[in-house]
């Protein structure tokens, strides 16, 4: 039963309840609930009434929950994966509405010759391209143009399963268009396909055990009523589990850490046709609205303005190392090898030759042409740095 009503609410608190009591939906029921709650007082008075409501919440969110997964059981054929094979150093998936210069974008920084076209759906399937960056290869895919409800298509579902399994999102943005609406679609149509943009997985972790009931851990760094967790725990059923808060993490990110559907891709925004009338201010507007989410980059792909600074950009939101291997009295490679930020010596000795140079390793010895110490003996643990020289020795 719900709690009394506080006397002083206001008349649109009371509105938007009943609003919510007629709510037929479990999506409706939700979005009218998260709206009486911005409405909800304040006072000492209401907080057993928002607690309550907040409880309901996350049960409404858990039975969503759990329909999307019967959803996603029944549809899942394996039919909509990705049927493009990453290539080159990494791979970055251009995602945006259809006409917002994706086409020209990736002819203008490529041998590709695809068709630009004014009229909507010019690509009507993903198309990759690669790029040249100094000595590494970046792919480029662009997909075809998203609107609201395009994951629900075929193509749309193929789309966006490339989109999960990429490096990197490139989000294009039409500096001729209004700005809200791009972005409104597009995050709406990533967040729906489980994919989160520059946010942490480590946030929280969610451990599943064999006994030992519901334990909460760091609860100091729920930015919300841990209450809403139990909740939520409750009606998922998951009695015997383990939750940690490693840094602060809101409701979202806590359901997203119970569902091994959800990925995390690095993301940036590309904003194009820099040379049309009226694109500074809308740049203005976009830096001011998600500069603070997302790094910006605004180009024009027909004047070739700001394409060196793009693909740089590109190459930063890919986390990798290019490292020159050499063997001792020769010039390094021409070639590098890529590897992930954070790696260290063993990782690169085991891409060269793993039985040479981690079974009988000796010493690793790295060149760095604009280091203090430009030549340093170092072991298996060391860490490495972009455009490294790596000179493995064994016994």
């Amino acid at each position: 039963m719900w709690s009394r009503v506080p006397t002083n609410v206001s008349p649109q608190f009371e509105a938007q309840r009943q609003r919510y009591e007629d709510a037929e939906s479990l999506e409706q029921k939700i979005a009218e609930l998260e709206k009486l709650l911005s409405l909800a007082p304040g006072h000492k008075g209401a907080e057993k009434m928002v607690s309550d409501y907040r409880k309901k919440l996350a049960r409404h969110k858990a039975d969503l929950e759990k329909k999307k997964e019967i959803e996603r059981t029944r549809r899942s054929s394996g039919s909509e994966e990705g049927v493009i094979k990453k290539e080159g150093a990494g791979q970055v998936c251009l995602v945006g509405m259809t006409t917002s210069g994706k086409s020209a974008l990736i002819n203008s920084v490529t041998n590709a010759n695809l068709t630009i076209g004014d009229h909507p759906f010019t690509t009507a399937v993903p198309v990759p391209a690669m790029m040249t960056l100094e000595d590494v290869n970046i792919q480029l895919v662009e997909l075809p143009g998203v609107f609201e409800g395009s994951r629900e298509t075929g193509i749309g579902r193929q789309a966006m399963a490339l989109a999960r399994n990429t490096d990197c999102i490139a989000i294009i943005v039409d500096l001729s268009q209004d700005i809200d609406s791009q972005m409104s679609v597009i995050l709406e149509e990533i967040d729906r396909s489980r994919i989160r943009l520059n946010k942490e997985k480590s946030a929280v972790r969610v451990e599943r055990v064999g006994m030992g009931g519901q334990m909460i851990y760091g609860a100091q760094s729920y930015q919300g009523d841990i209450e809403e967790v139990r909740e939520y725990l409750r009606a998922r059923k998951a009695t015997n589990v383990i939750v940690r808060f490693q840094k602060p993490a809101t409701f979202q990110q806590f359901v997203d850490a119970f569902d091994a559907s959800v990925v995390y891709v690095r993301a940036l925004v590309i904003a194009t046709k820099g040379d049309i009338t009226g694109s500074s201010e809308r740049y203005e507007e976009l830096k001011a609205k998600f500069g603070d989410r997302f790094d910006i980059v605004p180009v024009s792909a027909i004047k070739g303005q700001n394409l060196e600074a793009m693909k740089w950009a590109l190459f930063d939101h890919l986390d990798i190392l290019r490292i020159y291997t050499k063997s001792p009295g020769k010039d390094p490679d021409e070639k590098p090898i890529i590897l992930p930020e954070g790696a260290v010596v063993e990782d690169a000795a085991r891409k060269v030759h793993k039985q040479l140079f981690v079974e009988r390793f000796r010493a690793a010895v790295i060149f760095r042409e604009n280091d203090k110490i430009k030549r340093r003996q170092v072991g298996l643990s060391y860490p490495l740095q972009d455009r490294d020289i790596l000179q493995l020795l064994h016994t």
